[in-house]
């Protein structure tokens, strides 16, 4: 009997906690026990599950982030567009669980929030969303945070965190509003969250970093330094200062804080750059020993934990003896670093700059260009002034490129005009040099092998001789790009590494003749059908002795190469070296040398001028008369003697740059018809600027692909590259030739070229919605196991996106996959990169088996109409991979 009523009063209890539970569950009343309720389960079910899984993220984006310390550090840094995709399934379910605990939780009577964790869910949101990258999305929620909460302390890490997002959406005068808005509250409210008052000179400094205005973000990170920040963002905020007094000569002060950052015991890395950049810092004003620091920093090269910093140590030691003026010194050790960097390319290119410059400056213009070679291929896409570079890397080839035509056909002319006897035994010399030279770089590659450094390191000391010295004109000596191109060949992106290559020691060949290298003698006739042997073998006579010019013949034709060459060189000197002195040299060397050269009078007229530059008014007189005097009806001596006909020819200029604008106007529009007549007139009407000349006949050549066949355009591009082979726009017409005539696919079953797609039908928009679309051949993939993987990649990475994914058959075995929507080419295209490189969706799956590109809604039916994949795969890179 006591047993059956105690059953009986332990249902009640039961009973009436559930019609209690059930009763809290419920959000539209307010009372007592639903607050506790909904409070006690939103802060520990889905709230501290969705913080957990932020915190995650967080945590991981951490540890795969790495700063580049070649640059001034921003106080935050949130990785890459890829590194922050990897985040978005930690992110999304912070979103996630977050949203859900306003859905379930959240009890809002008389405007006021009574379940304390759904403000701290909104502002999760933010943070997730900012962490991901969409910036947009975070703002709004931030903004909606500072607006809905503002008598609640979370106001200020909304505020804190949308004056974030403007900086990262590079909006900085809405981020500084912020910052003075929030600067304001914070004075108003002496109990404002610590948290917040010491990240707010942090996130001002960030602001000021990532605008480049290094010196006013001193001041707030000062601020943040004396107030006793946690251990690392306090380490992290010296050596940032430490970076910007050193990048503005203040060494004593930036000394200074690199010490403090080494005593924090930072990270590794930070550790170790911050004693790189105090070693860089060594100022000679203050009368300061280097002996210490070269001790350091050789003691820091024997450690096997710098190995990989290796190239960064001998920069340094490069700046050091660069202070102390041992430039030769310093030359060696810019060498080493290069030869060193095996996978840090910012600093593989600020040492091959750093050599470039030098070089440059002495001049040395061959081993100028062959830094800047180097330069270029490591270039990173955030290098600064990397147009600049390239161009000039590009303008030192050309320079390079016409020197080694002069010396060439120099050496092979005076080698020529040498008694047997002697040429013999200069050929046997070289021979046995070259010989010594293969078993030395045959050594080299062994104990590079082995990671020998010290004999690496004196193999590829470039003051080991000077430059050219004491060898046989018919070497390499100044034709470096020759010598790199043989290199490249072997060594692939090493052909700087080891310098002693680029001394005194490879032969010179032409461009065909190195392929002549596999193979050991072989025959060709000559223009009467006599058969000549040819030796293949760089270790014979015979070898050398074929490229000699003895018949007149051959001497014509190889001084009209060094009359091109001298003119060519001229111009270089002049126009992109600012070199006149040499250009001096070079114009008074083709006129004397040739003094029947057909560019006589051009040369004498940039003498002139060259020489009225100079204040050399005595050269200038002497070759104004030259040039009345031989030409005096020429559009030169007219510009000399007449003040008026450089007005009227100005004039002339101008009528014809209005005249092309308007043509070219024209073209954008889409009247080829117009196009052709106005350039066919022009170039009939004028006869200067060559430039625009060039652009007019460009311009003629397209509009005529128009309106009449391939061919003709193939035609026209033809004539107007061979009649302008200097212009800017002949790249850009020898590119449409390459389309129209080859590269030759070899990898195609087709043997035919490839070809330039109208893709005219397309419109771009990249503020239009847009589609990810993926092209599958149907015959060889198994559609539906790929459309699961991709839907496995959605919902792991794009989970709060809810995109579809949607099947068509563009013919009989061809799938069209679509993903989407998405706003705009930007979104369009994260996802394109993400989805693109991911391993999963696209294993066992062979490249040729698919394609995929964005495409905008307004083009998918002019796509699927026309139904040419590699029509709009040409559209796709232009516009969307190109930009």
């Amino acid at each position: 009997m006591s047993l059956n009523i105690y059953n009986k009063k332990f249902l009640t209890v039961i009973f009436l906690l559930g019609i209690l539970t059930l009763e809290s569950c419920s959000t539209k009343k307010n009372s007592f026990t639903r607050r506790l309720y909904h409070n006690t389960t939103g802060h520990y079910n889905q709230y501290w599950n969705g913080r957990e899984s932020y915190r995650e993220g967080v945590d991981m984006l951490d540890k795969t982030v790495k700063d580049n310390f070649n640059k001034i550090l921003p106080v935050y840094y949130y990785g890459t567009e890829q590194e922050a995709q990897a985040l978005n399934p930690y992110m999304d379910k912070a979103i996630e669980k977050a949203s859900l605990n306003i859905q379930r939780h959240s009890m809002f009577f008389n405007r006021k929030e009574l379940v304390r964790y759904i403000d701290d869910s909104y502002f999760l949101i933010g943070v997730s969303f900012f962490y991901k990258q969409e910036y947009n999305k975070a703002r709004r929620t931030f903004e909606f945070v500072v607006n809905e909460y503002k008598d609640n302390d979370i106001k200020y890490d909304a505020l804190l965190w949308l004056a974030k997002t403007h900086t990262e959406l590079e909006k900085y005068n809405r981020a500084q509003s912020v910052l003075d808005n929030l600067q304001n509250e914070l004075d108003k409210n002496p109990k404002a969250p610590k948290k917040v008052i010491l990240a707010l000179p942090l996130v001002k400094a960030d602001m000021y970093i990532k605008q480049d205005k290094f010196a006013q973000a001193k001041e707030p990170l000062l601020d943040a330094v004396y107030m006793h920040q946690k251990k690392l963002i306090l380490a992290r905020s010296m050596f940032i200062l430490g970076q910007i007094y050193q990048m503005e000569g203040e060494y004593y002060s930036a000394s200074e804080y690199y010490k403090q950052v080494i005593k924090k015991n930072p990270p590794y890395e930070m550790a170790f750059n911050a004693a790189i950049n105090l070693a860089t810092s060594y100022d000679t004003i203050y009368g300061g020993s280097s002996k210490s620091i070269v001790k350091n920093l050789k003691k820091m090269l024997k450690e096997d934990k710098n190995k990989d910093f290796r190239d960064q140590i001998y920069f340094a030691l490069a700046d050091v003896a660069s202070k102390d003026r041992q430039d030769t010194l310093a030359i060696h050790y810019l060498a080493l670093s290069v030869a060193s960097s095996k996978t840090n390319n910012y600093q593989k290119t600020t040492s091959s700059l750093e050599l470039a410059y030098t070089y440059f400056e002495i001049p040395e213009y061959h081993l100028s260009q062959a830094y800047y070679d180097t330069a270029v291929q490591s270039l990173p896409k955030d290098y600064p002034n990397s147009e600049e570079i390239t161009a000039r890397a590009a303008y030192l080839t050309e320079l390079v490129d016409n020197l080694i035509v002069v010396e060439t056909e120099d050496s092979l002319q005076r080698v020529a005009l040498m008694p047997e006897e002697d040429r013999v035994a200069l050929i046997n010399k070289m021979i046995d040099e070259i010989i010594e030279e293969e078993e030395r770089q045959k050594e080299l590659d062994e104990l590079m092998a082995l990671n020998a450094e010290s004999s690496f390191a004196n193999s590829i000391n470039p003051a080991s001789g000077p430059i050219g010295s004491g060898g046989w004109y018919f070497y390499n000596t100044t034709a470096i790009s020759n010598g790199l191109s043989e290199y490249k060949k072997k060594w692939g992106i090493r052909k700087l590494e080891d310098n002693w290559f680029l001394s005194n020691k490879q032969v010179l060949f032409e461009e065909e003749d190195d392929e002549l290298l596999a193979l050991a003698d072989s025959t060709i006739t000559d223009s009467t059908g006599a058969v000549i042997s040819i030796s293949k073998d760089p270790h014979t006579v015979d070898f050398y002795m074929q490229n000699l010019p003895f018949t007149e013949e051959e001497v014509v034709e190889s001084n009209a190469k060094i009359e091109v060459a001298l003119y060519n060189l001229g111009y270089i000197y002049k126009d992109k070296l600012n070199n006149f002195p040499i250009s001096i040299t070079t114009f008074e060397s083709l006129t004397n040398r040739f003094p029947e050269t057909e560019h006589k009078l051009e040369s004498w007229y940039q003498l002139y001028r060259l020489n009225i530059m100079l204040e050399d008014y005595e050269r200038a007189d002497y070759y104004e008369k030259l040039i009345v005097g031989e030409y005096p009806d020429s559009d030169y001596a007219r510009l000399i003697t007449d003040p008026e006909y450089f007005k009227q020819l100005q004039a002339e200029q101008n009528r014809a740059i209005t005249m092309y604008n308007e043509t070219y106007e024209h073209y954008q529009s889409g009247h080829y018809y117009t196009v052709y007549s106005s350039s066919s007139r022009a170039l009939k009407e004028f006869k200067e600027p060559i430039e625009l000349l060039a652009k007019f006949e460009y311009l003629r050549a397209l509009s005529l692909g128009k309106i009449e066949v391939v061919d003709s355009l193939q035609s026209a591009l033809e004539v107007m590259v061979k009649k302008y082979p200097n212009s800017e726009v002949t790249p850009m017409a020898q590119n449409i030739l390459d389309y129209l005539t080859g590269p030759i696919d070899t990898t195609s079953s087709s043997s035919e070229p490839e070809v330039k797609f109208d893709v005219s039908m397309y419109n771009f928009d990249p503020d239009s919605k847009q589609l990810f679309a993926l092209v599958v051949n149907g015959q060889k993939i198994n559609i539906n196991p790929l459309k699961v993987r991709i839907s496995d990649f959605n919902m792991k990475y794009y989970n709060l996106d809810n995109l579809s994914i949607t099947n068509i058959l563009l013919d009989k075995s061809t799938h069209f996959v679509m993903v989407g929507n998405f706003e705009s080419k930007k979104q369009a295209m994260r996802y394109y990169n993400a989805l693109m490189s991911n391993e999963y969706v696209f294993a066992n799956l062979a490249p040729e088996q698919y394609s995929g590109f964005v495409l905008a809604q307004e083009n998918y039916p002019v796509f699927y109409k026309d139904k040419d994949v590699e029509k709009y795969l040409a559209f796709f890179e232009q516009n969307y991979l190109n930009q």
